[in-house]
């Protein structure tokens, strides 16, 4: 097995889990969703207290290796600076649209897995995090860019070319 540390910010629906799967298998490295730290899956999708999420969160960072994803939260920074190698998914805001909806219908579909509801309600809040991605996005850039020697930068060809070997 490596020993290596991976982050991988991006919005949602960017592909971040899709190359998080990749690596994993490459490398045999286990993958974390922050997200699941965030929300307690198996209790309807429930926030977690901080402490609770900071304890978990410090659990994956003590690991040799680990590959973690998330869409660059402030309170999951040191993870930037533990990792070797971040990947930065950089896709235009229309295309993340389009996936978010083509997720939200094959999720309703029963063709994707999903960690919450597909409601109608789900597919806004998907909108209001998307936003938010943006509008946080050139604060999110500026610190990864203090860790410009291990930063990968994504476009939409580079990862499909990843996806697709």
């Amino acid at each position: 097995m490596i020993i290596l540390k991976i982050y991988i910010i991006g919005p949602p629906a960017s592909g971040k889990t899709t190359l998080s799967k990749i690596l994993s298998k490459k490398y045999n490295i286990k993958s974390y969703e922050l997200d699941k730290l965030v929300f307690d899956d198996l209790n309807n999708h429930i926030r977690r207290d901080d402490e609770t999420i900071k304890k978990m969160f410090n659990d994956i960072l003590s690991k040799d290796s680990f590959i973690i994803e998330d869409v660059g939260r402030s309170k999951f920074v040191k993870g930037l600076e533990k990792c070797d190698r971040i990947y930065y998914i950089n896709i235009k805001k229309r295309d993340i649209y389009k996936r978010v909806i083509t997720r939200w219908i094959n999720m309703r579909k029963g063709k994707e897995e999903y960690n919450y509801p597909p409601t109608l309600l789900q597919l806004i809040d998907m909108f209001r995090v998307v936003n938010s991605f943006y509008k946080k996005e050139k604060k999110k850039l500026d610190y990864i860019n203090n860790f410009k020697e291990k930063v990968i930068y994504l476009d939409k060809d580079k990862l499909n070319e990843l996806e697709n070997r």
